[in-house]
C-alpha cells in the first residue's frame, strides 16, 4: 500500500536569501574589483527587492524530515504486505500465469521440434538418393573394371600374337653395326641348325631395342629379329635351350619376344615358378596369360596370382607364405538405404 506524503504550506513570512539581498553601490564596486564614482557605501539609498518564493533554511529542513518519515512508512507497509499470507485469488492468479507460460513455451518447443523433424525427413530422403547413386556408381565401376581388364587381356594377347615369330637375342656386342645384324644372325642360325635349308633362314626385319648405345663393361642392348617362318622360330628356341652359343667369346641367350605387361606378370609369378622348378615340375606359359603345369599325368592351369594357392595345392606342393597371404580383389562396399544406430 502506498502512503501519501503530506506537504506543508509555504510560510507567510518568506525570508530573502543572502545572495539576493540589496547591496550598496560601493559594495558592488568592491565586489567587481573597483569603485564607482568615488561614492561611499552609506551614500546609496537602500532599495528593497521583490520578495523571493524560495523557502528559507528552516522550511527546507522541515520538508526533508517529512520526506524521510514518508519513506519509512512506505517501507514498513511493504514489509507488512510481504509477510502477509497469500490469498486464494493470489494463488489462482499465479497458477494461471504459470499455465500460460508453460503453454507458450511448449508451443514454441513443439514448433522447433516440428521444423527439425521436417529437415531430418528431407535429409533422410536426400541421403537415400545419394546412397542409391553411390551403389549404382559402384556397380558401374565394377563393370567398367571387368571390361577394362578384358580389354587389357585382349590387347596383351594381340600384342604377343603379333610377336609370335619374334626372337630376342641377348649378349650380342654393340660393335656389330646395324647393317650387319642380319648376316651375323643368319650365321648364328646355321650354327644352331646346321641342317636347316637356306630358304627357311628368311628374316623379315632385325634391329636393336630402343635406348642409348652401351659399350664397355655393360650389357649390350637386345637384338629383336622377326623370322618369316614360325617353324624356324620354334626350332631355334628349342636348339638354344640345349646348346651353348657364343659370338667372339660373348655368350648369347635367346628368348621369346613378349609384351612388357606379360614380362611384368611373369616377374610377379617368380615365387610360384621357383617352387615348380625346385620340385622338377615342368610348366608352360600360355596366351591369354596363364600358366600350365603337369603333375601325375594331370594338367592344371592358373590365370591369376591370387589363385596360385589352390594351384599349388592341387599339385601337392608347398605353398609359400607370400602366396598364402594373397586374396582375391574385393568388391566395392555397398551402403544401406536405411539409417542404423551404431553398435555400442
Amino acid at each position: 500500500m502506498a502512503t501519501k506524503t503530506s506537504r506543508k504550506k509555504r510560510p507567510d513570512g518568506t525570508t530573502v536569501a543572502p545572495i539576493f539581498e540589496q547591496k550598496s553601490r560601493a559594495a558592488r564596486g568592491m565586489q567587481d574589483g573597483g569603485c564607482c564614482g568615488g561614492g561611499e557605501s552609506g551614500d546609496a539609498p537602500d532599495r528593497r527587492r521583490s520578495p523571493s518564493l524560495s523557502p528559507g533554511p528552516r522550511a527546507a529542513t522541515d520538508l526533508t524530515e517529512t520526506m524521510a518519515e514518508g519513506s519509512a512508512e512506505a517501507e514498513a507497509a511493504a514489509g507488512r504486505v510481504d509477510s502477509a499470507p497469500a490469498t486464494r485469488q493470489d494463488i489462482l492468479h499465479l497458477k494461471s500465469f504459470i499455465a500460460s507460460e508453460l503453454a507458450h513455451t511448449t508451443k514454441t518447443f513443439m514448433t522447433e521440434v516440428h521444423a527439425i523433424g521436417t529437415r531430418t525427413a528431407r535429409l533422410e530422403e536426400r541421403s537415400e538418393h545419394i546412397v542409391d547413386g553411390y551403389n549404382e556408381l559402384a556397380r558401374y565401376t565394377e563393370t567398367l573394371a571387368d571390361r577394362v581388364s578384358e580389354l587389357e587381356s585382349a590387347f596383351e594377347d594381340l600384342s604377343n600374337r603379333s610377336r609370335r615369330n619374334n626372337i630376342r637375342i641377348r649378349g650380342l656386342p654393340e660393335k656389330v653395326p646395324s647393317d650387319q645384324l642380319e648376316a651375323v644372325f643368319i650365321g648364328i642360325i646355321k650354327q644352331l641348325l646346321p641342317t636347316l635349308p637356306s630358304t627357311y633362314c628368311l628374316i623379315d626385319r632385325i634391329h636393336r631395342t630402343l635406348g642409348k648405345s652401351r659399350w664397355q663393361n655393360t650389357l649390350p642392348r637386345d637384338v629383336v629379329a622377326r623370322l618369316h617362318y614360325s617353324s624356324t622360330h620354334e626350332s631355334l628356341i628349342r636348339a638354344a635351350r640345349d646348346q651353348m652359343v657364343e659370338y667372339e667369346d660373348h655368350p648369347l641367350s635367346f628368348f621369346q619376344d613378349l609384351a612388357p605387361s606379360t614380362l611384368i606378370k611373369r616377374r610377379e609369378w617368380r615365387v610360384v615358378t621357383e617352387v615348380l622348378r625346385s620340385n622338377n615340375v615342368r610348366y608352360t606359359w600360355g596366351f591369354p596369360f596363364h600358366i600350365s603345369a603337369t603333375y601325375n599325368d594331370c594338367t592344371h592351369t592358373c590365370t591369376h596370382l591370387y589363385k596360385a594357392k589352390d594351384f599349388l595345392k592341387k599339385l601337392g606342393l608347398e605353398i609359400p607364405e607370400a602366396v598364402s597371404q594373397l586374396n582375391a580383389p574385393g568388391a566395392l562396399p555397398r551402403l544401406p538405404r536405411e539409417w542404423s544406430l551404431p553398435e555400442v
